[in-house]
């Protein structure tokens, strides 16, 4: 054993983290992640339009073809709906089921963080790395939604720590689980879940000089695993659809959202920074004081890895033109692997800090209700419950109480008093804000009405949410004759659209019963009927 790695195992003994420790903050875990998990409506665009294709490929016994509202779904491979398929067969149809998987995959993630750590590591720094995983807010929020996002997160975080591993190690069988873990990845999000973590491996590779274990002969079984794995899924969608899922996949979907802005997602270059920094709070908020102290956090090959990760990640995104808050997040486990480093050198009496991140923090929290007030009262449809934000304000009002009456007190419990405070924070904001919140969508507030006709149509556009629960398609018409005709045939159907087109439905003679604004986005749903005539 070197030096280095005496020194890690001496770090076993710190009463604040280690294998027991681990346990409890994962049972924890499970818990805010599960409980409450279907109380959140189906609601947001990418949660409706993913929990329903996986319902109609279910009602289809589809594997191959994914559809919504029985059209062509182009957006994304079929990983995460077969996981959501098995829910719905385990548990039913309904929101609990839809975002099941995506909780298993975040514990599993937080799982392979802290046994890869561990291992390359130490397990109080993987520990501490796990910390800052299971109190960022984005992450256990991405967690509890039914989207593909989490399998690639989980799929890319296992294939870059056993990929690091058999390079550090020259394992054979990691080697493998990291083809497989990135054949799944693939099936779960595209060509980038082999473009970004190859290009981290090879940048890895030309750093440590691991040439020898690049060039072993395993790389072309592994090759033909990955293959195997990955090209009949693409292959037979191609051949089902004639090849209009490959176009519109590989096109639409990777090439134009990498070149231009999509569906309004742009940016300047740093929001992709900001998203980071803002998605790994609370320990994001000691990035000054892990810069300043590099050569003790970056002492490990892991965190040398682990800042690659980072870099790639951030840098691609930042220069692609699409910008969202989860797309760099498969560099989150390895971000926290950096902050874990730093935190675990900070409570061992390794490194020293100034006190500035504990008032980043508290600056931070104490802006979350007052933003929160401000915004949910300028949403019409929340604004009679504004109030709820006030909840959060226990948080700061609690921290600065701690601050002081501790004053002088020992960076133990300050890391502790973070860990609680804003574990408090999430549970608020998952269990009880947010549901809250999104059950004033518009969806929720009309389905009722929606449900009492036999025929369901659209005009131009509506919200995706009505599919999931309703027991058949939306009849969608780009057309006012079209709609004329149908109205003609079932004059009881109800009309799905949006404001904007209300002028030119009201010349077919149409009530509106009923209109909601879309919460925190700009449309207006309506929801028309023909007009009684007496």
């Amino acid at each position: 054993m070197d030096k280095q790695n005496i020194k890690e195992s001496n770090n076993l003994s710190s009463p604040f983290g280690g294998h027991g420790a681990f346990f409890i903050l994962f049972v924890l875990l499970a818990a805010i992640l599960f409980i409450r998990l279907g109380a959140t409506p189906i609601y947001i665009l990418d949660e409706a339009k993913n929990a329903q294709c996986a319902r109609e490929m279910l009602l289809r016994h589809d594997f191959i073809v994914p559809t919504f509202n029985g059209e062509l779904r182009v957006d994304k491979p079929p990983l995460h709906y077969y996981f959501m398929m098995a829910a719905y067969k385990m548990f039913g149809v309904n929101e609990f089921a839809a975002r099941f998987f995506s909780v298993v995959m975040g514990l599993l993630t937080i799982l392979v963080t802290y046994n890869y750590s561990k291992k390359l590591f130490n397990p109080f720094a993987a520990f501490c790395a796990c910390l800052v995983l299971a109190t960022s807010t984005q992450f256990l929020f991405e967690f509890r939604l039914s989207v593909p996002d989490p399998y690639l997160i989980f799929f890319i975080t296992l294939g870059l720590f056993s990929a690091f591993t058999w390079l550090k190690q020259n394992s054979i069988s990691q080697l493998y689980i990291s083809v497989i873990a990135f054949a799944l990845a693939t099936l779960a999000k595209g060509p980038v879940a082999l473009a970004l973590p190859g290009l981290c491996l090879l940048i890895w590779i030309i750093w440590d000089k691991k040439w020898k274990a690049f060039f072993t002969w395993h790389l072309m079984p592994a090759f033909i695993l990955l293959a195997s794995i990955t090209l009949p899924w693409y292959i037979a969608v191609h051949k089902a659809t004639n090849g209009a899922w490959t176009r519109g996949f590989f096109i639409e979907h990777n090439l134009n959202r990498f070149s231009d802005p999509q569906e309004g997602h742009g940016g300047l270059f740093y929001i992709t920074i900001v998203f980071i920094l803002i998605g790994l709070l609370p320990f994001m908020s000691f990035i000054g004081e892990v810069i300043k102290k590099q050569k003790t956090v970056f002492q490990n090959d892991l965190v040398k890895f682990s800042g690659v990760v980072v870099a790639v990640f951030v840098i691609f995104f930042s220069v692609s033109s699409t910008k969202l808050p989860n797309y760099a997040m498969p560099c989150y486990p390895f971000a926290a692997v950096i902050l874990g480093s730093f935190i675990a050198s900070l409570l061992n009496g390794e490194v020293t800090s100034k006190k500035y991140p504990q008032y980043i923090l508290l600056a931070v929290l104490c802006a979350v209700p007052f933003a929160g007030y401000f915004i949910i009262r300028y949403e019409t449809e929340t604004l009679s419950i504004s109030w709820i934000a006030w909840l959060t304000a226990i948080i700061p009002v609690g921290f600065i109480y701690f601050l002081l009456i501790n004053k002088n007190t020992r960076w133990q419990k300050i890391i502790s008093a973070i860990v609680i405070l804003y574990s408090l924070l999430n549970i608020i904001l998952l269990h009880y804000i947010y549901p809250t919140l999104y059950r004033q969508n518009p969806v929720s507030k009309t389905i009722g009405i929606v449900r009492q006709s036999p025929v369901v149509l659209s005009y131009k556009i509506y919200n995706p949410g009505y599919n999931f629960y309703l027991d058949s398609n939306i009849n969608k018409y780009n057309s006012l004759d079209s709609i004329n005709i149908q109205l003609q045939q079932n004059p009881d159907a109800i009309i799905i659209s949006r404001k904007e087109f209300l002028d030119s439905l009201k010349t077919l003679d149409l009530d509106v019963i009923a209109e909601h604004r879309d919460i925190f986005e700009l449309p207006t749903t309506i929801i028309l009927k023909k007009h009684a005539k007496f």
